[in-house]
């Protein structure tokens, strides 16, 4: 009986816990996923006249973004859309870093 509460309280210890994200959530299919990443992209980068601390903030933004888009690229190398949405996502970060960079600190 000792060994049944054991073995239980563990199971809920361990399943209780909230695991830590580091991307964005999405869910439904690769499809629906991506459709959203490359939605959020857009909205990100036809903001405006943003202050240097927007941009920094953005930047962090669309380059997790990013590296989300080439991981389902990375799970669907079959798909050349995919692919090039990585690639597009991409360039957005590497857009956002050379903004952020120019900023005066």
């Amino acid at each position: 009986m000792t060994r049944i509460l054991f073995v239980l309280s563990l199971s809920v210890a361990l399943f209780a816990c909230p695991k830590a994200t580091t991307g964005p959530v999405l869910g439904g299919s690769d499809d629906e996923k991506m459709d959203s990443l490359a939605a959020q992209l857009e909205e990100l980068r036809t903001r405006t006249n943003t202050e240097c601390s927007e941009t920094c903030s953005l930047k962090v933004k669309v380059c997790n973004l990013s590296e989300t888009a080439c991981e389902i690229a990375g799970r669907n190398a079959d798909r050349a859309e995919y692919q090039k949405r990585c690639v597009t996502a991409q360039e957005e970060c590497a857009k956002f870093n050379e903004a952020c960079s120019t900023c005066k600190k």
